[in-house]
């Protein structure tokens, strides 16, 4: 089965970006990991160390080729106009848990390939799929499949749908038929609002994040530092200020996908409501989402400590 083919079936599903991708050590990847180990730059959240985090066949022994998918989850929610005190969620926590949305489109990409092979008198595929449930690099994959380059923002950056894109990956025990592309060159250039935008200093030269810094990582860490309690703001869960003021995020269609859409006193939330939450308001409220994760304590957490950081 060859590309093409394969493209056909994402489109009918609305999968909005496709690539394929070997399964060779992703060895692009490894002086940046590395590197990040060796500023302590890591959060724990990684689950592997970088050789470990480049070897496919590490988790997939039997891998022979990849499949990458992306899938917008931009849209433009503007926070209410009230006198009500409101925190934020990041747009990745907009709707339905993007895990679950990418597995089943992955799901349904691999049913029809089967499906295919099957018709055709051909042996079908064994695979397994990955949403940020594995130490691989999901963006080294999309960035060896040719699906963006890497911002200085540390987001895969794509030329249509800016950096607002899930990914997703298929290691399968399958050659397909592909070109290989060559990877996109950096596009930031000079520019460097993001570095400026990020409210703690979180960006460095050399495309560097300091997780310590970052309020998207303080606000989903179990256990702060009184130094790190200072640094959350209105954010509740994630930040997306240094994708908001990057020039390729300008003027993007909306998601296609109505799982994520949302209404706006959902996205920006009253900070007493979330203060006050029972464990069966967090459930109804958030379970389903991808906020939902950490549990109520550390987004009532994150309330308690925006309203004490704005005294």
């Amino acid at each position: 089965m060859n590309e093409l083919e394969i493209r056909k079936f994402a489109k009918n599903l609305d999968i909005d970006l496709i690539g394929f991708f070997s399964t060779d050590s992703l060895v692009e990847c490894l002086p940046h990991l590395e590197k990040r180990v060796s500023q302590g730059f890591f959060t724990g959240f990684e689950g592997g160390t970088p050789e470990e985090r480049i070897d496919y066949h590490r988790d997939f022994p039997s891998a022979k080729s990849g499949i990458v998918i992306g899938i917008n989850y931009y849209q433009e929610v503007k926070k209410p106009v009230d006198d009500k005190s409101r925190g934020a969620l990041a747009a990745v926590a907009w709707g339905k848990d993007y895990h679950l949305v990418l597995r089943e489109k992955m799901l349904l990409l691999m049913a029809k390939i089967n499906y295919e092979l099957t018709r055709q008198g051909k042996q079908t595929v064994i695979y397994k799929s990955y949403v940020d449930n594995s130490p691989l690099v999901d963006r080294g994959s999309a960035y060896r499949a040719g699906l963006g380059f890497f911002g200085k923002n540390n987001c895969l950056i794509n030329e249509t749908l800016g950096s607002y894109f899930f990914i997703g990956q298929i290691l399968l025990d399958y050659e397909i038929d592909f070109e290989p592309v060559k990877p996109i060159p950096d596009g930031c250039g000079d520019c460097h609002r993001c570095l400026d935008a990020c409210p703690q200093g979180a960006l460095g030269q050399g495309f560097s994040l300091e997780p310590s810094r970052c309020t998207a990582y303080l606000t989903q860490k179990k256990e702060l530092t009184d130094e790190e309690e200072s640094r959350v703001n209105n954010s509740l869960y994630g930040c997306d200020l240094c994708q908001q003021v990057c020039p390729y995020n300008r003027d993007l269609e909306r998601t296609k996908e109505k799982d994520f859409w949302i209404e706006p006193e959902t996205a920006y939330p009253e900070i007493k409501e979330i203060v006050n939450l029972s464990n069966k308001g967090f459930q109804r409220k958030f379970g389903k989402t991808s906020a939902g994760w950490r549990g109520k304590k550390v987004l009532v957490r994150n309330a308690k400590l925006f309203e004490k950081n704005q005294k």
